[in-house]
This record gives C-alpha cells, sequence and structure tokens, in this order.
C-alpha cells in the first residue's frame, strides 16, 4: 500500500524559485546513503500515523492553490509498485494544476520512463552520487558502498545510468541532475558526473543543468507544513 508520512512540507528551498509541498513517502528505500538527512524518520522508525494516498489527495485538495508544485520524496518513491503509484498521480492530477516532480536515485528506470510517458510527472530530480558510468561494482565496490550503503551490483549500476539518460533525453525544464559533495570524495568523482552530464545534454540536444550541491549533517526532525 502507499503510505506518506504525516507531515508535509511547505518549501521555498528545494526547488528554488518556487513555493513547493513536499511530499515523503514512507515504504522505504533500496539505498542506506551516507548522510542520509530522513533515515531516522522515514527508514529507521515504524510507520505509525502514516497517511494513506486519499488521505494526501484530501489534504491537497484543500489547499492546493498555497503552492505551484508537489515534491515527492522518500526513502524512494519509486520503490511503490506501479499500479499504486499512477492511480496517485492520476487522483493528484485531479487535484492539483501545479507541477509534479520527482526526487529518485535512478533505481528503477523503466517506472521512470512509464511516469514520464504517461505524463503523470512533469519533472525529475535525480541524485547521480557516484559516476556510475565510469565505476565497477567489484574493483570501485568500497568507494560505492561507502556512499550508498549497500552492496553495489551490475544491474543497480546500470540502472543508474539508464535513469540519467532517460531523465537527460525527456529534457523537461522541470528536471535536474544533482550531487552531494560528500566530504569522502575527491573533485575527479563531481568532475566525472559534470561531463558525462554534459555529453548526454550534447547527445540529445537536451538542457537539464546539472548541480553540486554542498553536504549538511544530518538534522533530526522534518519540519510541519
Amino acid at each position: 500500500m502507499l503510505t506518506f508520512y504525516p507531515r508535509m512540507i511547505r518549501t521555498f528551498e528545494d526547488w528554488p524559485g518556487h513555493v513547493s509541498l513536499l511530499i515523503h513517502s514512507w515504504n522505504g528505500c533500496n539505498m542506506r546513503c551516507y548522510g542520509c538527512h530522513n533515515h531516522e524518520e522515514l527508514i529507521a522508525s515504524k510507520p505509525v500515523g502514516f497517511l494513506t494516498a486519499d488521505a494526501v489527495l484530501e489534504r491537497i485538495r484543500g489547499c492546493g492553490t498555497l503552492f505551484d508544485a508537489v515534491l515527492l520524496s522518500g526513502g524512494e518513491f519509486l520503490i511503490n509498485e506501479m499500479a499504486a503509484m499512477e492511480q496517485f498521480l492520476s487522483g493528484l492530477r485531479s487535484v492539483f494544476r501545479g507541477n509534479i516532480i520527482v526526487f529518485t536515485n535512478g533505481a528503477y528506470p523503466q517506472k521512470l520512463r512509464r511516469l514520464l510517458h504517461a505524463r503523470l510527472i512533469d519533472g525529475v530530480h535525480m541524485d547521480m552520487k557516484l559516476p556510475f558510468h565510469c565505476l565497477d561494482p567489484e574493483e570501485d565496490r568500497e568507494v560505492i558502498e561507502a556512499i550508498i550503503g549497500i552492496a553495489p551490483s551490475k544491474r543497480l549500476c546500470r540502472d543508474i545510468v539508464d535513469s540519467l539518460a532517460v531523465v537527460i533525453h525527456h529534457n523537461s525544464p522541470f528536471s535536474q541532475i544533482r550531487t552531494v559533495r560528500y566530504p569522502q570524495l575527491c573533485e575527479q568523482y563531481f568532475e566525472e558526473i559534470k561531463q558525462y552530464v554534459n555529453q548526454l545534454n550534447h547527445k540529445y540536444n537536451s538542457t537539464v543543468p546539472y548541480f553540486l550541491n554542498p553536504y549538511f549533517q544530518p538534522e533530526q526532525a522534518l519540519s510541519q507544513y
């Protein structure tokens, strides 16, 4: 069942220039990333007092004019079953006229492609945590595990690279690729990601921006909207 964290956050920072409503899916995450800000609230704790998809839609129906975008995060939003996501997003389209953006780590390219093709989402903010296109899950296992917190596989690395291509090929004006400047990584890692994003933008004649964001220590609580 598609469930959500009971507190929704009205934010001006997660998508600068927009007033957004940040909603966290509460069905877990396939990664345990270094410094995750949402681990205690959304991954480690038990789902007590969660919101159903219908409850979220009812809240948005009553206050949808107070923001111009809905940001769907997690955990990992795309870890949910496809049918449940499609039903929820179709309902969201019916009660909200603004943009719908999914935050993702890129592990589910087929789901991403399907949601974009069906126009159930307007854009994607993808966290490209490492230059997976030039890393080997065996030879580079230590550095990959240090960042994403799980043992890497060839399938996972390939899926993340595929998702990057999906997002850039789609070329939505509401999409972006971003990387956290993890303190244990040298500048070469970030430069490799930037160059690869530029290559894909050139290949597909796209203009999806890339951002290298500062690393912040995890906070202990989410603010309430």
